[in-house]
């Protein structure tokens, strides 16, 4: 089994973390725009007089 220098084994795993780190954020930048579509998309439902009046997003 060989060995990698430690110069080379850090910079595979520093762009190993960097992928990670890009893939998470990219995913909570996805989440986040489908929060918003959907806080759009409630906040544009008439309000009935008699229905729907109270809504808790925060749950």
């Amino acid at each position: 089994m060989s060995t990698l220098p430690a110069g080379i084994a850090a910079d595979m795993a520093m762009t190993r973390l960097n992928v990670a780190m890009s893939s998470i954020k990219s995913n909570a930048d996805s989440e986040k725009k489908v929060a918003d579509m959907l806080l759009d998309t409630i906040s544009n439902v008439p309000v009935s007089g008699t229905r729907g009046g109270n809504l808790n997003i925060s749950a």
